[in-house]
């Protein structure tokens, strides 16, 4: 499936009150934007309502994942492995629910077995699938940016 990705900064204006980061800022952008373009917004906080296992939240065309950064400060190599370790896995799940929602997958696929594929990643030892800068497959052993959960793996 090939996706159009926009990307753009979600202006916050500093002191007004009512304009800070919060769930009903991202849904009146969400829904002053473009409605075919789907929003996948990366948050500082942890959306405290979802049923989602990643810190993240999926719906019809908009999604959110809480961006985690470093409380330290990290070497260049450090900090991609960290961004692509804690934040792209994450992020690579809400798109996951997302896509197969959009092809037609039902909710037993798109949701159920996406978080059992997760549960499998993060406790049963099942690999993510690990991309260098060029978006080529290499091994967690190797320089890599960019984390995802496997998709093939996906019971559907």
């Amino acid at each position: 499936m090939n996706l159009k990705v926009k990307a753009d900064i979600l202006p916050v204006i500093a002191g007004k009150l009512f304009d800070r980061m919060s769930i009903s800022y991202l849904a009146r952008d969400h829904i002053d934007r473009d409605k075919t373009t789907y929003h996948f917004y990366l948050t500082y906080f942890k959306p405290f309502w979802t049923d989602c296992r990643t810190e993240g939240y999926s719906s019809e065309n908009f999604g959110i994942a809480y961006w985690e950064r470093s409380k330290n400060p990290l070497s260049d190599l450090d900090r991609i492995r960290f961004y692509a370790d804690k934040n792209c896995a994450k992020v690579s799940h809400v798109l996951t629910h997302e896509i197969l929602r959009i092809i037609g997958k039902p909710r037993k696929v798109y949701f159920d077995a996406v978080h059992e594929l997760w549960d499998k990643h993060m406790y049963e030892e099942t690999p993510f699938q690990y991309f260098n800068n060029k978006f080529e497959l290499v091994s967690n052993k190797e320089s890599y940016s960019f984390v995802t959960i496997n998709p093939k793996r996906i019971k559907s």
